[in-house]
């Protein structure tokens, strides 16, 4: 597979319907060109849903499944295990990460949700672990 990065432009459709060119870095693999922006953007949130992985795990494994918050993801683990719920949810989201990146080339509406969705998890799942594991591990 071929690697490169080009001078290219991206032809979006706004909110309207207009359909817009803009000058911008593409990054092609193959066949496939994807604008900097989104990739980056991609790239940024799947390395939250890792993290986000890596450190309920940690914390389920630490305080048990009573700990998640999120109920669909507490009895999964409670079932199946944290290694096989944490991996399932963990390569669900990723794949729908990379198809939204993938849309997001065209469709620049799309890298504002992408970057909600980064702002989100940060702050909803990625502060409150780091902050409860931290305050444990400063106890032990």
């Amino acid at each position: 597979m071929k690697f490169r990065i080009i001078k290219g432009e991206t032809e979006h459709i706004t909110l309207r319907g207009k359909r817009v060119r803009n000058p911008t870095v593409l990054l092609q693999v193959g066949r496939v060109s994807l604008s900097w922006r989104a990739a980056l953007l991609g790239v940024t949130l799947v390395i939250i849903q890792i993290l986000d992985g890596f450190l309920t795990f940690a914390g389920v494994s630490v305080f048990g499944t009573d700990v998640e918050g999120n109920v669909l993801i507490r009895d999964l683990v409670s079932t199946f295990g944290a290694v096989k719920a944490l991996f399932f949810i963990k390569a669900i989201a990723v794949v729908f990460v990379i198809l939204l990146t993938l849309r997001a080339h065209r469709r620049r509406w799309i890298r504002p949700i992408i970057m909600g969705l980064v702002v989100v998890y940060f702050i909803l799942a990625i502060v409150p672990w780091a902050v409860v594991l931290s305050r444990h591990a400063l106890w032990q």
